[in-house]
């Protein structure tokens, strides 16, 4: 049985064999289904290695999205939610799935620095963990798609610590260490002075950030809990929505059950963190470009920018993940709701530190808030973009996302619960 199963047509099936290769070389492995064996009734073959993938890559052309075989596999895929999609050609999306964010692919030829195949290698990693130390290309090496206990989680990797009161906290993605800008450059359009100056911030470790924003489910868990009231979701549902109507004195207050909880440090990030980890290896005002629009992300779309074209303006929060992530797997760094981080609010970065720490001194108490809101223009999204409230603020657009320093180690928990004629 394989980790990947390929969807794909036969007229694309150089390329397909390519992937497979650079796929087989992280580790995992891979069908395809001209592994089918002779004599091997090729549908049932193929079931069998359907229900046995933990990831479904389906190869978007031409042909393959008008190819029956090819749908009904995809389908399978997304219903197991486990499928990853990427355009070998520019092609319109096949009916239900245009909300799946897709790996672009088109024009590559087979090389191993390719933007849109280190996209797709890195989600691959995020669902099936990091097999290139470990595993012999193309041998079968199952393992739990969200890692629960490790001795070290490798930058890609989710995982969720678990509640000594029962379930388990917020999802967490390990962020890799390394080197970026921070605050925006002076020809930055509609940027504040508070964003300089840019200066290089080196992030020393690894750290694990919440793929989401805390939750109203989380929250709730919290509050029942340590008998803490619950916030006001103002009408608009609670759930998978952010929890708004949070302090950055609440949002300390969890961070410090969280911990008693699971027996390790959860605080909130440094801003340093925060934007590094938004922009994800990008330098554009928002990790997908220099504009934005609200299919991109949830936010006043009554107002444009650097022409980006106007959309609608939705009027309150929407739930997590309702947009594609980032290339670290982090969703809704733009918009939805203001984050709070550690950091005390200094007027520009002048005497800021350069390692990603929090800069908590200074003679103010007010505390820095990131990524925009549901309510603010675009400008107020971007990914330097930086505001303030004092620790006891409360308001409907403000929730925030958790973070843990290295070494990522979480908690030891209990195990839980010839091509056949197609195409």
């Amino acid at each position: 049985m394989s980790d990947i199963f390929i969807c794909y047509s036969s007229s694309d099936r150089a390329l397909a064999e390519q992937l497979v290769q650079r796929l087989r070389s992280a580790g995992w492995s891979v069908f395809l289904d001209v592994q089918t064996r002779v004599g091997e009734r090729w549908h049932k073959a193929i079931q069998r290695e359907m229900d046995a993938a933990r990831a479904f890559v389906a190869l978007w052309s031409a042909r393959s999205v008008d190819s029956d075989y090819v749908l009904e596999e995809a389908e399978y895929g997304k219903r197991k939610g486990v499928l990853f999609p990427a355009f070998l050609e520019r092609v319109e999306f096949p009916y239900g799935f245009s909300r799946l964010h897709t790996a672009d692919l088109v024009g590559w030829s087979g090389e191993a620095d390719h933007r849109g195949l280190e996209q797709l290698v890195f989600a691959l990693r995020q669902q099936l963990g990091d097999r290139a130390a470990t595993a012999t290309p193309g041998a079968a090496t199952p393992s739990p798609p969200v890692v629960r206990s490790a001795p070290v989680l490798a930058a890609g990797q989710t995982f969720r610590d678990q509640l000594r009161s029962g379930g388990e906290g917020p999802l967490m993605v390990v962020i890799p260490a390394g080197r970026f800008l921070m605050g925006s450059p002076a020809d930055e359009p509609e940027r504040f002075d508070s964003e300089g100056p840019q200066h290089e911030v080196r992030i020393a470790q690894p750290f694990a950030l919440g793929v989401h924003v805390v939750t109203f489910d989380d929250y709730d868990r919290y509050a029942e809990d340590s008998g803490r009231e619950k916030h006001a979701d103002q009408g608009w549902g609670r759930g998978t929505r952010p929890v708004i109507n949070v302090s950055w004195d609440d949002a300390q207050a969890y961070c410090q059950w969280l911990g008693g909880q699971t027996g390790t440090a959860y605080r909130l990030p440094s801003e340093a963190e925060w934007e590094y980890a938004c922009r994800a290896g990008t330098s554009t005002p928002f990790h997908f470009g220099s504009q934005m629009t609200t299919d991109q992300a949830n936010f006043d779309g009554r107002a444009s920018y650097n022409g980006s074209a106007k959309g609608e303006y939705r009027q309150k929060t929407v739930p997590v993940g309702s947009f594609p992530p980032n290339a670290f797997g982090l969703y809704d760094m733009h918009g939805n709701v203001w984050e709070w981080c550690r950091d005390s609010w200094h007027g520009d970065y002048r005497g800021s530190p350069d390692d990603g720490s929090a800069w908590e001194t200074g003679s103010s108490s007010d505390r820095v808030l990131r990524g925009g809101s549901w309510f603010n223009f675009p400008r107020n999204c971007r990914a330097a973009k930086r505001n303030v409230f004092a620790p006891d603020n409360r308001y409907d657009n403000v929730g925030f996302r958790v973070c843990r320093g290295a070494p990522i180690e979480p908690l030891p928990a209990a195990p839980l619960n010839t091509a056949p004629p197609k195409r």
